[in-house]
């Protein structure tokens, strides 16, 4: 339970962190709020989230198997946010399966609510991969999944523009 709530926290923090006064209003022009993300495949940067005033930062590929989202914590850790629309009633912590472009897969905790598994990506080698991915192999408690991630790393040097280091 202890990393659902350090999960959940660092969601929180993500999408409650401070703005700048640059970042205050969401995008006048609703196509600024979701744009493709150029050299990045098919991730999208996403400037306004639903519940959220203000500007928020996430980017987002959506695939056949599964949806990749991905926000910063306050220590400017990635989340990972898989999820499905036909997913539902998940809940809790489990341990889940990654393999990277068919690579030996890793194990790693997640965090389980509705339709989406969130899994805080601490280990910098783990990042480094990620960076270079096209496809992650996921296989949860409930199945196995393949998310097409091709452009994570162009995708992510943008989320980091978009939510710059306050320090």
């Amino acid at each position: 339970m202890r990393i659902m709530r350090r999960i959940w926290l660092g969601w929180a923090l993500t999408c409650a962190a401070p703005v700048t006064a640059a970042h205050a209003q969401p995008p006048a022009d609703p196509s600024e709020a979701r744009q493709q993300i150029a050299g990045a495949e098919n991730w999208a940067l996403i400037r306004q989230l639903p519940g959220i005033p203000g500007r928020a930062c996430a980017i987002r590929a959506e695939g056949p198997e599964a949806n990749t989202t991905i926000v910063l914590n306050n220590d400017r850790k990635p989340l990972l946010v898989v999820g499905r629309g036909d997913w539902s009633g998940l809940q809790g912590e489990a341990e889940a399966s990654l393999s990277i472009d068919g690579q030996a897969p890793v194990t790693v905790s997640a965090g389980m609510a509705h339709n989406l598994v969130l899994v805080l990506v601490t280990d910098e080698a783990l990042l480094q991969s990620l960076r270079g991915a096209r496809t992650l192999d996921w296989t949860f408690p409930f199945g196995r999944f393949r998310a097409g991630v091709a452009g994570l790393g162009v995708a992510l040097d943008a989320l980091l523009r978009c939510r710059p280091d306050p320090s």
